[in-house]
Parts: structure tokens; C-alpha cells; sequence
């Protein structure tokens, strides 16, 4: 009966946004966020519907195939479908919001806070960011949006970034504060902080998929911040203010786009909060150190780099963070290092190759080495000196940063004149984490 009653209420809903649409004829955009507030009020039922996962998967299950239907269906497409297809760009939104409540529920019927009221919230809060800040962010940038930043998706607005942290800081604030014993102040800080991480997934994500990543990094930080004393808590605020202050002041001496830039303070935030300090050198100084690798000329100083460039770049590195984080092994900070200082000799060759042509391969790829080297392993060599084969570890990353840069040297066409596309990203992130695993040779067999 449940799992009726909701496909009613969103088919009714997709029916009536179908009728508005011919008898209205609203923004697109107007259409396709209100059918997301709808379904997101629906999902907001279903801890008080359903105690199992099994009618959630079969309500997401079908959820897709009918979304997908009105995509790709000729005879839907162009009545029920346009509600969903009507803005004129690449989005899967609507279906990565059923798989995303899916998941998020999963998680909610795991948790084990004792708090009732809490635990409700972990699943609430989340759908609510999802739902609401979301949809005020597009509404408020279509109609008041004058301060644009280039994204992977084309532009969103600032007005529309800050209407989604306000809206979000009250989604969070709010409920804490009715619903739970969290104290005044911890009630505020978390609403800060998740609020300002959150806008930060959403002015980032591309082709909709701030609807899956949203909910559940949402999730797992409300889980980590509600166990937070007011210390904690405002040492986490502080630090995510300063960090944002910091990559925006400099973004004028970089070549990143706005969501770029967005996505650098993340990986910032994600290193310092799950490695700590130990973990912030090498993506800091990539950061304030790549483009001052060659001359400034007027292609190299362009911001035409995407966030895309700033996922590949760090994927490698978190992954390292991640897997240390997962199983205790402090050492992956020599990884870690390794392969950011692999992606800033590659990123130093591709602009020397830019502005010096004629520059031999070999010259480029000793000069990027024995610049990022020093520069990464510098800090590296002064935080663990103390460690037994620090030093012989750091002399062995020499070869495999010259190694990984070599061969991006010989595998990128038109190294010249290298372009920014994802396929370049993509091949330098693999060599990247090839440079790293060699890495493990010195930790394990040497």
C-alpha cells in the first residue's frame, strides 16, 4: 500500500506540472524544480511508511524507468516528459535523486543513534538540502543571477550559491535546534559548516549529480559533526573560512574556473579533516606553485580549467588519504606526496612545452622533476625525519616522479600545445597513480 501511494502521489504530480506547463508556460527550469520539490516531500514520508529497504528499492527501481522513459520515450517525451526534459542541458538529476533517498535510506536504517529524533534527522536533513536548497539556489539565480562563474555545466550564479547556503543554513539550524538535545551553539556551527560544504558539492557537480553526491555526503558529515563538542566544532568553522578566504584571494593567479576553485577547497577541506595537518602541504603547494612553473603568456594565464582538471589531479592522492584513513597506514603520506608531486612535474612540462617548443623532452622533464621534488618533498623530509627511511624513500621518489612525467611526455598527443580536455586529465591521473604505486617499493620491499 505504501509503495501505491507514493507512485500515485508522484504520477498525480507529474500530471498537474504537465498542466501548468501547457496552461502557464513557466521557465522550464520553474517545471523541472518544482517536480524535484515534489518528490523530495514525498521521500521526506517514507521513515513513517516503510521500516524495511526493499519498498524503497522497488519505488527508486521504478522511479528510473519511468524517468527514463519520459527521456527516451518518442510518444512520452513530448507531453508528461517535457516537465523533465524541458531545460535545454545535459542533466540526470532526476535520476540520480531516486538512487541517492535509496542509498540515504539504507544508511538510515543502519544507523544506530539512540536518539529517535536524531536518527530521523540523519535521513530528513539531507533530503531536505537536496529538495529545497537546491531548488532555491536555480530559482534565485534564473531570476536575480547577475554574478556569473564559469562550471563544468556552463555558468551558475553567485546570488544563487549564496540563496542555496542560506536556505541550507536554516534546513540544518532549525530542525537541530526543535527536534534534538544539540545544544545552541552546536546547533549553529554544524548548520554553518554543513552549509557552506554543501553549497560547495552543489556550485561543483556537473550533469546532475550534485542529487547523488549531496544526500549522502550530507549524511556522513552530520553524522561525524553531531558527536563534535563547540571546540571542535568551531575549530572546523574557522579553519573552512580561512581555507575558502585563502583559494578565492588567490584565483586570479591561477587558471581555474569558479567551480574549479570551489572544488580545490574541497579537496583541501577532505585532506585536512580526515588526514590532519600532516596532509595539507602537498596539495597547498600544487595549489600556489603550478602555474608559476613557466612564463606568463596570454594562452597559459587563461582560466580554462575546469573542475574535471582539479578531480583528476587529486583523485590519486585521496585515494592514498582514503585507504589510510580505512586502514591505519600513516606511511600512504609518502604516496600521497608522491603522486601530487607527480601531477605538478607533468602540469610544469605541459606549459614548458607550451612556451618553450623547442625545449628538448629530456630537459623538460629533468627541469619540472628537479623543481617539484624539492618543492613537495621539502616539507615531507622536515615533518618525518624522525622515521626511519624518510630520507631514502624521499631520494626514491626522484625516478618515479621522472618516471610518470616521461611517460606523459611520450603518450600526450600534441604535448606542445597540450590541451585541457578530460582525455589529457584522464591519461595524467594514470600516470600519476602508476608513479605512486611504484612507491610501495621503498615502503615494503627495500
Amino acid at each position: 500500500m505504501g509503495v501505491g501511494l507514493v507512485l500515485g502521489v508522484l504520477g498525480a504530480l507529474l500530471a498537474l506540472l504537465r498542466l501548468f506547463q501547457v496552461l502557464a508556460a513557466p521557465h522550464p527550469e520553474v517545471t523541472r524544480k518544482l517536480l524535484h520539490i515534489g518528490m523530495g516531500m514525498v521521500t521526506l514520508a517514507l521513515p513513517w511508511l516503510f521500516d524495511e529497504l526493499w519498498p524503497v528499492l522497488v519505488l527508486a527501481a521504478v522511479s528510473v524507468v519511468l524517468l527514463l522513459s519520459l527521456r527516451l520515450v518518442k510518444a512520452l517525451k513530448h507531453g508528461l516528459g517535457s516537465v523533465v526534459v524541458g531545460v535545454d542541458r545535459a542533466s540526470l538529476g532526476e535520476i540520480y535523486f531516486p538512487l541517492a533517498v535509496a542509498i540515504l535510506f539504507g544508511l538510515y536504517l543502519q544507523t544506530d543513534e539512540k536518539d529517535p529524533a536524531t536518527r530521523v534527522l540523519l535521513y530528513c536533513i539531507p533530503v531536505l538540502l537536496l529538495t529545497l536548497a537546491d531548488a532555491a539556489a536555480a530559482l534565485v539565480g534564473i531570476r536575480y543571477g547577475q554574478v556569473q562563474y564559469a562550471t563544468a555545466d556552463g555558468h551558475k550564479s553567485a546570488e544563487g550559491s549564496v540563496a542555496f547556503l542560506a536556505c541550507a543554513f536554516l534546513l540544518v539550524h532549525v530542525p537541530l535546534l526543535l527536534f534534538t538535545q544539540t545544544g545552541r551553539a552546536e546547533c549553529l556551527l554544524i548548520a554553518l559548516l554543513l552549509a557552506l560544504l554543501a553549497m560547495a558539492v552543489e556550485a561543483i557537480a556537473w550533469n546532475g549529480l550534485d542529487n547523488l553526491v549531496l544526500p549522502l555526503a550530507s549524511f556522513l558529515l552530520l553524522k561525524v559533526y553531531l558527536t563534535l563538542d563547540v571546540d571542535a566544532l568551531l575549530m572546523r568553522v574557522v579553519f573552512t573560512l580561512a581555507l575558502l578566504a585563502v583559494v578565492l584571494a588567490f584565483r586570479y593567479f591561477t587558471t581555474l574556473q569558479g567551480s574549479a576553485l570551489l572544488g580545490a577547497f574541497l579537496v583541501g577541506y577532505v585532506c585536512w579533516a580526515l588526514g590532519g595537518w600532516e596532509w595539507m602541504p602537498a596539495p597547498v603547494i600544487l595549489y600556489f606553485t603550478y602555474s608559476y612553473l613557466a612564463p606568463k603568456t596570454p594562452v597559459s594565464t587563461r582560466r580554462h580549467h575546469t573542475v574535471h582538471a582539479v578531480d583528476c589531479v587529486a583523485s590519486t592522492g585521496l585515494l592514498w588519504l582514503f585507504l589510510s584513513t580505512i586502514l591505519g597506514r600513516k606511511e600512504f603520506l609518502y604516496l600521497f606526496t608522491l603522486a601530487f608531486a607527480a601531477h605538478l612535474a607533468m602540469i610544469g612540462l605541459a606549459s614548458m612545452k607550451l612556451d618553450y617548443p623547442k625545449l628538448s623532452g629530456v630537459a623538460a622533464v629533468a627541469l619540472c622533476v628537479g623543481i617539484s621534488w624539492p618543492l613537495m618533498f621539502g616539507p615531507y623530509l622536515l615533518m618525518k625525519w624522525h622515521d626511519a627511511g624518510t630520507v631514502r624513500c624521499a631520494l626514491m621518489a626522484v625516478p618515479w616522479i621522472a618516471l610518470a612525467t616521461a611517460a606523459f611526455y611520450w603518450t600526450q598527443p600534441e604535448i606542445n600545445n597540450c590541451p585541457a580536455d578530460t582525455p589529457r586529465w584522464l591519461r595524467q591521473g594514470f600516470h600519476a597513480t602508476a608513479g605512486s604505486l611504484l612507491g610501495l617499493l621503498p615502503l615494503y620491499l627495500m
